[in-house]
């Protein structure tokens, strides 16, 4: 369980996705995705590059930054699955109300396929 106040961001790898490392500290920026995130089966549905809470799209006030303190080597994880398209990663963060996201946590995120 997170604390209050934190909440999980699913950013859609692909064009439109950047993540870069200053050798502590990891910096994605994304679209807006014009909807929810939702739950794994429907992460599809946000476009290449974008990013929305598991509830509703981000609004016009938050932003599309976000920073989670990383190691070299986890960062490049992250930065390796956000340039593929079909690839998602849950970000829990907070609005620092500063121009960025706070990310308390984060790990991939996988969509669910059905398969007939």
């Amino acid at each position: 369980m997170d604390p209050p106040g934190w909440f999980p961001l699913i950013v859609r790898g692909g064009r439109g996705a950047t993540a870069t490392h200053d050798g502590a500290t990891l910096t994605v920026r994304f679209h807006k995705a014009p909807v929810a995130a939702g739950t794994p089966p429907t992460y599809g549905r946000m476009p290449h590059g974008s990013g929305a809470w598991v509830d509703r799209p981000l609004n016009d006030d938050e932003p599309v930054i976000l920073t989670q303190q990383m190691d070299a080597e986890e960062a490049a994880d992250v930065i390796a699955v956000l340039r593929i398209q079909d690839r998602f990663w849950n970000f829990v963060c907070r609005n620092t109300n500063t121009g960025s996201f706070e990310v308390l946590r984060s790990e991939p995120a996988f969509m669910q396929v059905r398969i007939d």
